[in-house]
């Protein structure tokens, strides 16, 4: 028997508790895994949010990349998450988990105290879905609605599983504890009762991050960050033709899903619905800011898959016009964030 036998015993009904809040959003699909479970442990709440505005609250159009074809990201998942809290967001926790606890008493013991978990974990541990296990291992984001140590029994949501299509959609149901606790690297939850957005804070928030993305403001002299890191990570596509051909095959894929998920593609994506949100607030101009937008995303998905393709193909000489087109598109979303700048500095200050 554990110490303390009979809150353990209450903590586990707390968890199922919690699971059956998970039901009611079965049919919610996301376009990014942090910024879609978010949405859902705010939804649980009655607050309903939108993944373009958390998107921005944390600044993760900034970008940052150290060089050498490192990754090229958002940042982590607890600095993505703090950014947010940070901007007037929900007061959010994160703590990393150690690889070698195979006790889950603290996922219950927050699923029992907060307002709603999150779990970053390595994808290979979530082995509800023959995707996950077939793939390459990445980090990934899923709720934690509930736990039965006796069963062992997760019950989780991830809405933004995508098949081998490239399509999104929903997983709600059990995965195996042992697994869960082999994979996951973060675990987060929401400390307080969260509130809805503040519509001032939240357009003061997107100018300041809008302006450092312009600059390339970093506060981390080993990463540079928003246009600076774009251009930087361009630049060094051209270490991709002295590579050999696994190398080759493997970088282009890397660049590939990390100009698909969390930066280029989801920015683009995300600024479109932005404007469109926020439309009756930010004034009839914002509408051609979506219309470029989705021109933007258009540019990047093609030249991403070009990308992609060279990347099967060995074909070194298009990389030169891929530099050329990724510098053209970068040029594009850097004139799309400067339009939207002032429109949000005057929203920020007329809310």
């Amino acid at each position: 028997m554990r110490e303390s036998d009979s809150s353990w015993a209450d903590m586990h009904k707390a968890g199922a508790a919690l699971h059956g809040q998970s039901v009611s959003g079965a049919s919610r699909v996301g376009k990014h895994c942090l910024y879609s479970s978010l949405c859902g442990l705010l939804l649980h709440r009655g607050i309903a949010a939108a993944e373009a505005d958390l998107f921005l609250l944390a600044g993760s159009m900034n970008a940052e990349y150290e060089g050498e074809l490192r990754p090229f990201g958002p940042g982590t998942f607890g600095d993505q998450l703090r950014r947010i809290t940070a901007s007037g967001g929900p007061a959010i926790r994160v703590e990393a988990w150690d690889p070698q606890d195979s006790d889950p008493h603290k996922l219950v013991k927050v699923l029992h105290s907060g307002y709603g978990t999150m779990l970053h974990v390595s994808s290979a541990a979530l082995t509800y879905h023959e995707i996950y296990v077939i793939n390459r291992a990445r980090g990934h984001v899923i709720e934690l609605h509930g736990l039965d140590a006796e069963s062992g029994d997760v019950h989780v949501s991830d809405s933004f599983l995508l098949d081998s299509s490239g399509q999104a959609f929903q997983y709600t149901g059990t995965a195996r504890l042992d697994d869960l606790l082999g994979g996951i690297l973060d675990y987060a939850w929401l400390a307080l009762p969260p509130a809805a957005l503040s519509p001032a804070r939240m357009y003061q928030a997107c100018a300041l991050h809008i302006r450092d993305y312009l600059t390339g403001r970093s506060d981390e002299p080993r990463f540079r960050k928003g246009d600076a890191a774009y251009r930087a990570f361009i630049a060094d596509f051209q270490l991709l033709s002295g590579m050999n051909d696994q190398e080759f095959r493997h970088h282009c894929g890397e660049i590939y899903y990390q100009l698909r998920i969390g930066t280029a593609l989801t920015l683009a994506d995300y600024l479109h619905d932005y404007a469109l949100l926020h439309e009756d607030t930010l004034g009839a101009e914002v509408r051609l800011i979506a219309d470029r937008a989705k021109e933007l995303y258009a540019g990047w998905h093609r030249l991403n898959l070009l990308i992609y393709k060279t990347g099967l193909q060995l074909d070194r000489r298009r990389v030169p016009a891929i530099i050329n087109r990724a510098n053209e598109l970068a040029d594009q979303q850097y004139r799309l964030l400067e339009g939207l700048l002032p429109l949000v500095e005057h929203a920020s200050q007329h809310e």
